[in-house]
């Protein structure tokens, strides 16, 4: 058994062809400790409307579009991406061709945000690099977390904002 977090998109790729893991995986809910809750990453994308376009109501009509659920349902069809209406989760369709989208729902159904710090790509990828570390045993799961932890501290440390004094009166 082999546990792998990663995006839905993987699940394409895992069942490709010429994939070794091909109708050899599973997607669950995220793992916890007893009596803690669980929850995937919580993301998305977004669409707006600049301030400065002359053409505003184009623009508002691109959105519509491409938000529809009739888009959405032809964008999960060729990507195998996750929906943003949850009741194309079991479109009959989508479906035939992504029968895991169920348990799929079930993973997102509980999401949790992204730490909020301005760091959270550099985090992210110290926390990548010494997990990763600790699962090919190049480091122990002990000494991997301690590393990880210690330069998570020095990004944060690094990129404080600098304290600005406030002048009062004519200075």
């Amino acid at each position: 058994a082999l546990f792998l977090r990663n995006w839905p998109y993987v699940w394409k790729l895992a069942n490709a062809q010429d994939s070794k893991v091909r109708g050899k995986i599973g997607i669950k809910p995220m793992i916890h400790s007893q009596g803690q809750v669980g929850g995937s990453a919580l993301g998305g994308w977004g669409l707006g409307i600049s301030k400065t376009t002359r053409h505003p109501e184009e623009a508002w009509r691109v959105i519509q579009y491409m938000t529809s659920e009739d888009t959405m349902k032809r964008f999960v069809l060729s990507t195998g991406l996750i929906p943003s209406y949850q009741i194309l989760f079991n479109d009959p369709q989508i479906l035939a061709k992504f029968p895991h989208f169920p348990r799929l729902l079930e993973a997102v159904q509980k999401p949790a945000l992204r730490p909020p710090i301005a760091q959270y790509a550099q985090a992210s990828d110290v926390l990548q690099r010494y997990l990763s570390a600790a699962f090919t045993g190049r480091m122990s799961a002990e000494q991997a977390m301690q590393s990880a932890a210690q330069e998570t501290r020095n990004i944060l440390g690094r990129f404080k904002s600098p304290q600005v004094s406030q002048k009062v009166g004519n200075a």
